[in-house]
């Protein structure tokens, strides 16, 4: 072999060697770098996730009216309806199932009885928007549609209580913390009957990363039974996500409710106040408009007895040494 061959030889495998090397910066490049964020129809997107996992687990600020109208377009989709069995709510204890039960299923239950599902609960008047009424009634509605075998049921997921019975503060404290009574319920009405539940609770209840001061809380205790059961979707609201991260979420009609998807990419990678990325806390970000634009609906004026209002009364001085309930329920409670 001659020396010119052997050097034409070695500049080709030289050339080849740099293509090779760029060719592996370009592929490690591509996958490092963050995913687009693609909007999908909120509805859509909830369903979805359904086809992965077996619960959907959204995290709501309270009293929202559009999360309230977007609960209630949810459960009227017929892919929704085809492919979920259970809805595991916040706002009804346990001893009441029965009555929720009835209730759900289109018995003629009194108003006065109906009431008791959100007002009963280890909350004391945190139930009170009507977004809830209006979301059960619903669900109500949809059923009477539906063939029995079919037909959603709500399962009551917070601790039951008998408020006959509370008299001190520590007598509400012994109750114990929600999270592990929702966690029960999941795990055993749901995961281990092979069900399907969509699940809604407050934020702090649902975080892949635990509750706000990193304890455990209801996911974390699913997933450490049944691991990539859950699937976390938390609302955006005001406060959610920093306004910079705001910016990403671009919507030709800023008036649609979107679902993001969070993992791969900038809105994943986003902190919040204690340096954690929204990766870390949530598997897609509910978008329901405009933060600006997000409005709480609160009960209207007149909506709540005298009777029931003495009754709250004694609650929050249980629950709280002072009239809580009073200030959050705004002019209702006047």
């Amino acid at each position: 072999m001659s020396f010119t061959t052997s050097r034409s030889r070695l500049f080709s495998q030289i050339i080849w060697t740099s293509i090779l090397l760029a060719l592996s910066r370009v592929s490690s490049a591509a996958q490092t770098a963050p995913r687009a964020l693609i909007p999908v129809d909120a509805v859509q997107g909830i369903v979805a996730a359904f086809q992965q996992h077996p619960v959907v687990i959204i995290g709501e600020a309270h009293w929202l009216r559009q999360a309230g109208d977007f609960y209630v377009r949810l459960v009227r989709d017929p892919a929704f309806q085809e492919i979920v069995q259970d809805i595991v709510v916040e706002f009804a204890s346990r001893n009441n199932q029965p009555l929720l039960d009835r209730y759900i299923d289109g018995e003629d239950v009194p108003l006065e009885d109906v009431r008791r599902i959100w007002r009963d609960t280890t909350g004391v008047a945190s139930w009170e928007s009507p977004i809830y009424a209006e979301w059960l009634a619903a669900i109500r509605e949809v059923n009477k549609k539906l063939p029995p075998p079919h037909r959603l049921r709500v399962i009551a997921g917070d601790t039951a209580i008998d408020w006959r019975r509370l008299h001190t503060h520590s007598d509400w404290a012994a109750l114990g913390h929600n999270n592990a009574s929702f966690a029960e319920v999941i795990v055993n009405q749901v995961l281990e009957k092979n069900r399907r539940a969509l699940v809604v609770l407050g934020s702090n209840h649902v975080m892949k990363s635990g509750d706000r001061n990193g304890a455990e809380n209801t996911t974390t205790r699913i997933e450490s039974r049944h691991p990539g059961s859950a699937y976390v979707v938390l609302q955006d609201y005001v406060g959610a996500v920093s306004p910079t991260t705001q910016d990403l979420l671009r919507l030709p009609d800023r008036g649609r409710q979107a679902l993001y998807k969070i993992p791969g990419t900038l809105l994943g990678e986003s902190l919040d106040q204690n340096g954690l990325p929204l990766m870390k806390k949530a598997d897609a970000l509910l978008y329901l408009g405009p933060p600006e634009a997000l409005i709480l609906a609160s009960p209207p004026i007149g909506s709540l007895e005298p009777a029931y209002m003495k009754e709250v009364d004694r609650r929050s001085m249980i629950k709280w040494g002072e009239l809580r309930a009073r200030k959050f329920l705004g002019p209702a409670a006047q």
